[in-house]
């Protein structure tokens, strides 16, 4: 399925999830950033393209949702699963074949029951996309999210 992309640049390794919608729309690549932040980043492969092939919006609202709802996460102690309660977003530019797609979080903020970030999604270095999520802040003993075995993700990823 994939065009054997060429590697991730320096600092980032593959995301560690398996078993997951992230498998069917990767390789999708992760970096730790400054303090807490996480950036996620992918190259534009043939498979993420719509047909008159620039990288279809589907993909790059998984990335963003991800990368942003993962700051949240990563931002509060414990780092626990933040599902997403709305995305916006705005398209301002194409991804095409052979283009390196990064995040770059610009703001989070966390409450008690939500979570809020703001960012970009960025070929070298201009922006392509803006992005702004809610998240939903579980309690740590909320049995509606509980991960299965199978399907765990740590970041970063936790050492054997």
């Amino acid at each position: 399925m994939t065009d054997s992309p060429k590697p991730p640049p320096e600092g980032f390794s593959l995301l560690p999830v398996t078993d997951s919608f992230m498998d069917h729309v990767g390789p999708v690549y992760v970096k730790q950033g400054e303090g807490t932040e996480i950036h996620m980043g992918f190259w534009v492969e043939r498979h993420h393209c719509n047909p008159i092939g620039i990288c279809h919006g589907g993909m790059l609202m998984t990335l963003m949702d991800t990368a942003l709802s993962l700051n949240v996460s990563t931002s509060r102690e414990g780092g626990a699963f933040t599902p997403t309660i709305n995305l916006t977003y705005d398209f301002v530019a194409p991804g095409r074949v052979g283009d390196w797609l990064q995040s770059k979080i610009e703001w989070v903020h966390t409450g008690r029951k939500t979570g809020f970030a703001t960012g970009f999604l960025l070929k070298d270095g201009t922006p392509i996309m803006r992005a702004s999520v809610v998240c939903k802040i579980l309690r740590k003993d909320d049995p509606r999210f509980d991960q299965p075995a199978s399907g765990t993700f740590a970041f970063p990823p936790k050492e054997d």
